[in-house]
């Protein structure tokens, strides 16, 4: 099943509606615009470091092909597996990117489909809405697992997981 990388905006405050609406879902795995069409790839995802490496490595490749005497077919080949391994790190690089750039990794999301894990992964999670300046917040506010508000809501406060209740009682 397909995973995704999910990044919130560094701009936004982590949980909120703004921040759940500009996540960005990175596929892991192969990228096939990264391998057809590599410097516009990389330049349509502001990739700028990324972008001067690979053009690093096309001239390195290009004088060692001359350097050697290479052949046609030989340098073809060479260029080929260059631009598969690429495209199988594109999206990691990808990821590294954006960390560089400030946004938030919020976790991993699987799918069978990008709305699938986009699904499961804002499924179950409390939004809040953004807050204003000099506003405060209480535990109660933004409940979660190791908020104050679990024991007000009917579960046990001392159990945390996927049961309800301690030895396996049902609601």
């Amino acid at each position: 099943m397909p995973s995704w990388f999910v990044f919130e905006p560094a701009k936004t405050a982590s949980g909120t509606l703004e921040a759940a609406d500009k996540s960005v879902f990175v596929k892991d795995g192969f990228s096939l615009g990264a391998f057809l069409v590599t410097p516009v790839w990389l330049l349509w995802r502001k990739m700028w470091l990324v972008f001067l490496a690979w053009l690093a490595l096309q001239v390195t490749l290009a004088v060692l092909t001359s350097v050697l005497s290479l052949d046609q077919r030989a340098a073809a080949i060479v260029s080929l597996l260059v631009s598969l391994c690429f495209a199988l790190e594109a999206n990691a690089l990808r990821s590294w990117t954006m960390r560089r750039q400030g946004w938030r990794f919020t976790g991993i999301a699987s799918g069978h489909s990008l709305d699938e894990a986009e699904q499961r992964h804002f499924e179950g999670r409390p939004l809040a809405s953004p807050i204003a300046p000099g506003q405060h917040t209480s535990s109660t506010e933004f409940p979660g697992p190791w908020s104050s508000s679990v024991g007000q809501s009917g579960g046990s406060p001392g159990v945390l997981g996927v049961f309800p209740e301690p030895h396996g009682r049902k609601p």
